[in-house]
């Protein structure tokens, strides 16, 4: 497939979920569209598996990633949203969910410095943004993860209005993944 071809990768997406691409990919709660991505619709059981197995053929010059997971706009079909858009990192993912901390008065930017921060540290995969939260796995874990999981909460502070800090660090010890959200 040529690069930069965005409609290729969208019916690539779509061939592998089995699920009409659309011309864009949600913002804003699923209330803006970016068209300058492809999208489509599908299960929630069966989202992560379908990006996993949609990465690994995913074309050099695009990312992939679960998009908005509930809409506000009326009418929209239930789902995840699984997205491929044009891009050279994985940080490219936040600019075209539109993810931003605003609430926290924090830009796409700034959140994407301090997650290239934990990338350079540990390593990590961004598998999942819009509008106000992003997931990601940690490809090594910290160590100390106590310190890592302060920072993540300095970092984002809702993580703390539903678990404490040891919570938070038998959770992601488990798992080795890392959610965040900024109401």
């Amino acid at each position: 497939m040529e690069m930069g071809n965005l409609d290729a990768a969208g019916s690539l997406l779509a061939a592998l979920a089995g699920h009409e691409v659309r011309p864009y990919a949600t913002r804003n709660f699923g209330r803006d569209k970016n068209p300058n991505a492809r999208s489509v619709i599908v299960p929630e059981k069966q989202s992560r598996r379908i990006l996993a197995k949609f990465r690994e053929q995913l074309p050099k010059g695009f990312v992939a990633f679960l998009g908005c997971t509930s809409s506000l706009e009326p009418g929209t079909a239930e789902g995840d949203e699984l997205v491929v858009a044009a891009g050279t990192t994985q940080f490219d993912i936040l600019r075209h969910a539109g993810t931003d901390g605003v609430n926290f008065g924090l830009t796409a930017e700034d959140l994407i410095k301090t997650l290239e921060d934990f990338d350079h540290r540990y390593g990590i995969d961004i598998y999942h943004a819009e509008t106000d939260s992003v997931e990601f796995k940690l490809t090594r874990l910290p160590d100390p993860l106590s310190e890592f999981c302060e920072e993540l909460a300095d970092f984002c502070p809702d993580l703390l209005a539903e678990d404490s800090l040891k919570d938070l660090e038998r959770s992601i010890a488990k798992s080795s993944r890392v959610s965040l959200w900024w109401d």
